[in-house]
């Protein structure tokens, strides 16, 4: 009966219900073998990951995309330019207008008999 017991659950003074038999929940003994550690070499940077990822045709594609990027912002960049100047000069016009507009207000209006018939 003692082995039944031993194979059995066992709940421990911390609370943990165990289902291994006692044999298996003592520590080690010092007789057991070492395990080896593996030779791995974990020494990876970023770059070195995302080179291995990113081959010379991508950086060669990126570039180009770039150079594609930095041609349709100039060409944007052109085309506000014009609308801003366009927008100026039609601005400049309008005020030009309006000055012209208020200096006949304040003239004196001319008698009837002065304008030809």
């Amino acid at each position: 009966m003692a082995s039944a017991k031993s194979a059995s659950s066992m709940l421990h003074s911390d609370g943990i219900l165990s289902t291994l038999p006692e044999s298996t929940s003592r520590p080690p003994s010092p007789s057991l073998p070492e395990i080896p550690t593996a030779n791995l070499d974990l020494t990876f940077s970023f770059d070195s990951i995302l080179d291995h990822s990113n081959g010379p045709d991508s950086r060669v594609e990126n570039v180009h995309k770039r150079a594609s990027n930095v041609l349709k912002l100039t060409q944007e960049n052109e085309k506000l330019k014009e609308e801003l100047r366009a927008m100026t000069a039609r601005l400049e016009a309008a005020e030009r207008k309006r000055r012209e507009l208020d200096e006949r207000k304040q003239q004196p209006a001319e008698p009837l008999s002065a304008i030809p018939r």
